[in-house]
């Protein structure tokens, strides 16, 4: 009898390590204590997890509550955590209250549950909540697979599944029925931002680039997924993209749908990964259309399904409308007048040649600025004038707003009307000398009359 109790005090020594849950959801059972003689069968006992974030540690803790939990990290809610009792192995039993159940459990680990050949009770499911806080009360004698079902929000990896034995080992042969356990999540804490550059040019039809900035946050388990998503504006043609250190093909693969743009790490590049370092890409895109002058632009990363979206950047422009008319006559407009629009008051800077249209008028889309920069200033200078009319080449300032083309900046360009030459006054002459001659030939008459009198007196 002495040796049989004595057996058995060496298998229950042998099983002791399976009975530590880690704190940091490390696969690994529950320890026995070195006495099942004092195991009360008819309790019942419960699971309470403590869901914090934070890195694995290497400390499981003994099953009894922490006081000071100010080391632990941010409690965590919304993780949902699932316990299915182990009812059986190979068709054996798992009775925790003899010695031949905790024999069954030597060096048990949970992923071998997982793997097959054990029996599981149905499921109860819990999600932590008012600190992290998960209790699962009234659970029959046994053990226990405990599976982080659902992560909480922002976490980059769940807690591997670990196993719980109950009741719980502890010193001088006692045994804890009500067991705390402190799995652990790391979570991305990681804040991506987006940054828009000045145009190729500051006219439409330009290239500009959005660069995404996303640091690595940390992960408990690796990384399965890393990708960056980038839904274009419509106003926006994908030109190309590129992630700095990384190689296309190699480390990240790249696709555009329709306008959603993804850089898809490998699992090449995933080995790459480390958290703490920043991964930088570059999407190259053409600027094709005005709209309301406003093209705003996101990014979402996301890391083992933990997504984070960039702060809204923007890309913004505006419209010129030049309108050419004839001077002191805003109504009378011209076409065929061409003009220079230049960036610099020095007139060497040009970024676009126009022509005003059968109307008189030409607009323009010009960039006038990014983010809360919406106002842009541009100098026109006419390079040809119409025909007929006067060539002013002077430089003239106009201020070009964000908007819509039918709020476009107007700038109304006088004319003036050249000159003719002085017509001969070939007309005026003929009559001034055929009035002359007429006035001649009356006083001619006149004085003839007169003498013709005289004679006629002077023989009476």
């Amino acid at each position: 009898m002495k040796n049989r109790k004595s057996g058995l005090l060496r298998r229950l020594t042998a099983v002791a390590a399976i009975a530590s849950l880690s704190v940091l959801g490390m696969a690994g059972t529950a320890q026995a204590a070195d006495n099942v003689g004092n195991i009360d069968s008819g309790r019942t006992g419960s699971i309470i997890i403590h869901k914090y974030d934070g890195s694995y540690g290497t400390d499981g803790g003994d099953g009894s509550a922490i006081t000071d939990t100010s080391k632990l990290g941010e409690p965590l809610n919304g993780a949902e955590f699932t316990v299915q009792k182990v009812t059986d192995k190979g068709g054996q039993a798992v009775d925790l209250t003899t010695p031949e159940g905790w024999d069954l459990i030597t060096g048990l680990k949970a992923s071998e549950v997982k793997a097959g050949g054990f029996s599981l009770g149905n499921g109860v499911a819990k999600t932590t909540a008012n600190g992290g806080l998960a209790t699962f009360e009234g659970l029959p004698l046994g053990l226990y697979l405990v599976t982080e079902t659902k992560a909480p929000a922002n976490a980059t990896s769940t807690t591997d599944p670990f196993l719980v034995t109950l009741p719980l080992s502890q010193d001088n042969g006692k045994w804890l029925y009500d067991v705390n356990v402190y799995p652990k999540n790391s979570v991305n804490k990681t804040q991506p931002t987006k940054e828009v550059s000045n145009p190729s040019a500051p006219i439409l039809g330009s290239t500009v680039d959005w660069t995404i900035t996303a640091p690595v946050p940390a992960a408990n388990n690796g990384y399965k997924k890393f990708v960056i998503t980038d839904k274009l504006d419509s106003r926006l043609g994908f030109v190309s993209a590129k992630v700095a250190g990384f190689t296309e093909g190699t480390d990240y693969t790249l696709a555009n749908n329709g306008g959603t743009v993804s850089i898809t790490f490998t699992a090449t590049g995933l080995n790459k990964l480390e958290g703490g370092n920043k991964v930088v890409a570059t999407i190259t895109t053409k600027v094709t259309s005005q709209g309301d002058g406003t093209i705003e632009n996101t990014a979402l990363v996301n890391t083992n399904d933990s997504k984070v979206e960039t702060p809204a950047v923007s890309t913004n422009w505006g419209s010129l409308k030049v309108i050419k008319h004839v001077a002191g006559d805003q109504g009378h407009t011209l076409a065929g007048a061409e003009f220079d629009i230049f960036s610099d008051a020095a007139g060497k800077n040009k970024v676009a040649s126009v022509k005003t249209a059968a109307d008189g008028t030409v607009s323009v889309t010009l960039w006038v600025g990014n983010n809360d920069d919406t106002t842009q200033k541009y100098w026109a200078k006419e390079t040809k004038a119409p025909a007929g009319y006067i060539l002013d080449d002077s430089l003239n300032e106009v201020t070009v707003t964000a908007g819509e083309v039918a709020s476009a900046f107007e700038y109304k360009f006088a004319n003036t009307q050249q000159g003719h030459p002085d017509l001969p006054l070939t007309g005026a002459d003929g009559k001034l000398l055929a009035m002359i001659a007429g006035i001649g030939l009356m006083l001619i008459a006149g004085g003839a009359g007169i003498v013709a009198a005289n004679r006629r007196k002077n023989q009476v």
